[in-house]
């Protein structure tokens, strides 16, 4: 029912609620437990521990899921604290679904580069992961001021986009009730 290009893998979320991914595998981000240079996959592996997922996003290399009961999944590359805690993966990245705490009521996720936001069922919108480039929003532009923690940037919102697949696209674009478009990043 839907398909997300990240920079070097592809993503699918079956009818069934089932996620299935392909292609460069090196931080995990296809999400079947496996990762490194030798567990690249041509064909499509199921990701593991998922069911019930409404929408998928992939950034650079990492990905995302959103389940019908409004929580957040990410796995893979854990640059810029995009998963969590860089002293809860210190290895970098993780190779399975791990669920994004401080997230409740989502009803839609995008992935950048190295961040990522959420959408939330009260229109507000939270974002985390790198900010090289302000895409963050919030007023900040500094790649000390990553974080791993969701943070609400804006409210009043009816969609959201993020620059990603390849390692150059840091921004964010945010549809606002009244139609208007805001957007932030490079």
């Amino acid at each position: 029912t839907a398909i997300s290009a990240g920079g070097y893998h592809t993503v699918a979320l079956k009818s069934d609620g089932t996620v299935w991914a392909w292609g460069q595998n090196l931080f995990g981000q296809l999400g079947d437990g496996t990762s490194g240079t030798s567990a690249y996959k041509n064909t499509p592996v199921q990701v593991t521990g998922l069911g019930e997922v409404a929408a998928i996003a992939s950034g650079s290399q990492f990905t995302m899921a959103l389940t019908r009961g409004g929580t957040v999944w990410v796995w893979g590359d854990n640059f810029k604290g995009v998963i969590g805690n860089w002293d809860t993966y210190r290895a970098r990245q993780s190779p399975i679904p791990v669920q994004k705490s401080g997230l409740a009521g989502v009803t839609a996720i995008a992935a950048g580069s190295d961040h990522a936001m959420a959408l939330k069922r009260d229109g507000s919108v939270w974002t985390w992961g790198g900010n090289g480039w302000g895409q963050l929003g919030g007023g900040t532009v500094n790649a000390s001021a990553s974080r791993w923690d969701p943070q609400p940037v804006l409210t009043g919102a009816r969609a959201i986009a993020a620059g990603g697949g390849s390692t150059h696209n840091w921004h964010s674009i945010i549809i606002m009730l009244d139609g208007s478009a805001w957007t932030f990043g490079r």
